[in-house]
């Protein structure tokens, strides 16, 4: 029987390793990030994880695991994030359950979304809550074999085809293309492996991440075409299965991002849990900056 971890905020590291135990999003994940992005974490005065990216500033304003702040505690942590990146920024990017008072009137929010959950149990195996998806379960377990393998052609060629064929943000694009080396610099992070049980053939894989201690997270999925109904379900519930194994208490399925995504993690049962909302805006010019900018303005008009 796997013992749960303790609270993150009881036991956790500070700074950076202490945000990265207790993560409740990706992008409290330095691993992941620095691998698909380059970008190297820091700690902001108010203690959220930030990226400096170009002439801005990512800042992923969620609370660690058990760790919560009040809203207003929040709101004064952002402002004062914010605040201390001023002067050496020109634009902020801030990620989290809420748009900041902080902002101004102009700053762009997008779209409102949610990071979806599934509580898990003290001990594996992990047993879906609805009989359908058990029985898809069972299904695709006669079909193919779930095992944790290390990344290679077949899955970089699954990766392949399926940017050829969907249209996605350069971004999304950017991401997918380097998931070797995520798993490389990650040793938590895993690819779980569908496999036809008659001809060994790649079906489909999922990553999960088991790098914080109470949050596990479910990353990326990619399926052939041809895979076998209910392929998809059998790697989840493998994950599932880890998480619980390692003493996680809780999986982040990852945004809802359309319908079709929310329906298979409303199938699992799982739950909206944090709110998701990203804005930015820019700071104004100061000093020499702002003389150049002034200069600028007049020789223009």
């Amino acid at each position: 029987m796997t013992t749960a971890l303790p609270r993150p905020d009881v036991m956790a590291p500070s700074g950076v390793a202490g945000l990265a135990a207790s993560a409740v999003v990706p992008e409290q994940a330095p691993a992941y990030v620095q691998a698909v992005s380059g970008l190297v974490p820091g700690v902001s005065p108010a203690g959220f994880l930030q990226y400096a990216a170009g002439d801005g500033f990512i800042l992923v304003a969620y609370d660690g695991y058990g760790a919560e702040r009040s809203p207003q505690a929040w709101e004064e942590a952002v402002a004062a994030s914010a605040a201390a990146v001023a002067a050496s920024a020109r634009r902020i990017t801030v990620l989290g359950p809420r748009r900041p008072a902080c902002a101004p009137p102009g700053a762009k929010t997008g779209a409102a979304d949610a990071w979806w959950a599934l509580d898990l149990p003290p001990a594996p195996p992990f047993v879906p809550a609805s009989g359908k998806v058990r029985n898809m379960v069972r299904r695709a377990r006669r079909e193919v074999e779930v095992a944790v393998e290390n990344w290679g052609p077949e899955a970089k060629a699954l990766v392949d085809d399926y940017l050829r064929v969907r249209c996605l943000a350069e971004g999304t694009r950017y991401i997918y293309g380097r998931l070797d080396r995520y798993l490389a610099a990650a040793p938590d992070a895993l690819l779980f492996a569908a496999r036809g049980r008659k001809d060994g053939a790649l079906r489909a894989f999922a990553i999960g991440d088991y790098s914080a201690l109470g949050v596990a997270f479910y990353m990326f999925a990619f399926r052939r075409p041809d895979s076998p109904p209910g392929c998809s379900d059998a790697l989840l519930n493998a994950l599932l299965d880890e998480a619980a194994k390692r003493g996680h208490t809780l999986l982040n399925l990852g945004l809802g991002i359309n319908p079709g995504v929310a329906f298979f993690k409303r199938k699992w049962k799982a739950r909206p849990w944090l709110p998701y909302l990203e804005t930015t805006w820019e700071f104004p010019a100061r000093g020499c900056l702002a003389r150049l900018a002034a200069l600028f303005k007049r020789g223009a008009s």
